[in-house]
């Protein structure tokens, strides 16, 4: 990356991190404004139907019942209760949606959830947290049109998708979902962009793109797309790459490289379960120092425990498996002073180790061009 790209690039970046690391309620990278939220969207994200689209009768099957239970306060759908639910969700909006509509999203999402449960042999409440009582939430914003965010408590999305577009947009954002559960309470923001994104899109529409696109991706970003570690960086790559429809492709084709490994799905799923166990360790660290009467902050389980840094416990950097584990994440255009690796970076090698890949291997232009670009 040339000097003056990596100079107009910093300042964009940091800017745009204080403002988007701020906001752990959405999940899938958004920026929130008043007029519009920008998230993923499986199969091409985009915002710009105008008008609600007809609503669809997919799932004619999945029974969606009227219900009137109040969102939670952290939703989208804050001071609103629900309008339906079905088994696993309570559907709620912003704004003038439809009934018909909010019974279309309810279904779609409904049996999402059954494919996967069964897809990945999970039970419901056990791996997941979700029951009949414990339902995810829908929340449908008209202003939002073709968008969609997963969230630890469900997930956001605009009314102007149907039939197989709605489908594929709601299979994406549910995949954030269980990786935000998986997580645990310190949230997705713990993970690198580009890995989230991959393991949905994957999982959903599991686009790609051609040596070519990867070429342009680095060139026109500065960054491979291993490199997109974070939501701020993520902002930067969308206002950079000509084509926005090729971005999932490319973060999808490392993990297509993963698998020429022998990694699987089952595997991308373990590492943010695992990101789950390293905090529990840095979280008993962090208990020991209160109890020991250490001049350190009370926990806060939305935020890490974990720092790199020797001086904030009396026993040291935090540390798991015998790595040191940093509070703060990965950043090749901002640098990292903190000692030690990410949560993410932490679970990710450890996982991928029985594969012979750590995340060095794949990061930077050289690494990524002769793993993940070289396996094409």
């Amino acid at each position: 990356m040339s000097k003056p790209l990596a100079s107009i690039f910093l300042i964009d970046i940091l800017l745009i991190r204080e403002i988007m690391r701020s906001n752990t309620a959405v999940l899938c990278l958004c920026l929130l404004s008043s007029v519009q939220l920008y998230g993923c969207g499986g199969g091409g994200s985009g915002g710009n139907n105008s008008g609600t689209s007809a609503p669809g009768n997919l799932y004619p099957n999945i029974s969606v019942r009227t219900d009137n239970t109040a969102m939670n306060p952290a939703s989208h759908c804050y001071n609103t209760n629900s309008k339906f639910r079905t088994d696993h969700f309570i559907i709620g909006s912003k704004g003038s949606v439809s009934d018909a509509k909010m019974q279309e999203i309810a279904r779609v999402a409904q049996n999402t959830f059954e494919n996967d449960l069964a897809q990945f042999s999970w039970d419901a409440w056990s791996d997941l947290g979700v029951s009949y009582s414990k339902p995810l939430e829908v929340c449908v914003i008209a202003s939002e049109g073709a968008n969609g965010a997963g969230n630890e408590l469900g997930f956001v999305i605009g009314p102007d998708r149907s039939g197989s577009n709605l489908d594929k947009l709601v299979k994406h954002e549910l995949k954030h979902t269980y990786q935000a559960r998986f997580i645990g309470p310190t949230g997705l923001n713990d993970a690198h962009v580009w890995f989230a994104e991959a393991v949905a899109t994957f999982l959903s529409t599991n686009e790609t793109v051609n040596t070519a696109s990867l070429n342009t991706f680095i060139s026109q970003t500065g960054m491979t797309p291993t490199q997109v570690t974070h939501d701020g960086l993520q902002e930067g790559v969308m206002m950079r790459l000509s084509d926005k429809s090729t971005e999932y492709g490319a973060y999808n084709m490392a993990l297509r490289y993963l698998q020429t490994q022998g990694a699987s799905v089952q595997d991308f799923w373990e590492v943010f379960k695992t990101m789950k166990l390293i905090e529990k360790s840095c979280k008993t660290d962090h208990q020991k120092a209160i109890d020991n009467h250490e001049m350190v902050n009370p926990i806060d389980e939305k935020s890490t425990s974990c720092t790199g840094y020797a001086n904030v416990y009396s026993t040291g950097a935090t540390q798991w498996n015998g790595v040191i584990i940093s509070g703060s994440i990965e950043d090749h255009i901002a640098g990292k002073s903190e000692p030690g690796k990410s949560k993410f970076h932490a679970a990710f090698d450890y996982v991928m180790n029985a594969h012979s890949v750590t995340y060095d291997g794949i990061d930077d232009v050289a690494a990524f061009r002769s793993t993940v670009m070289n396996g094409m």
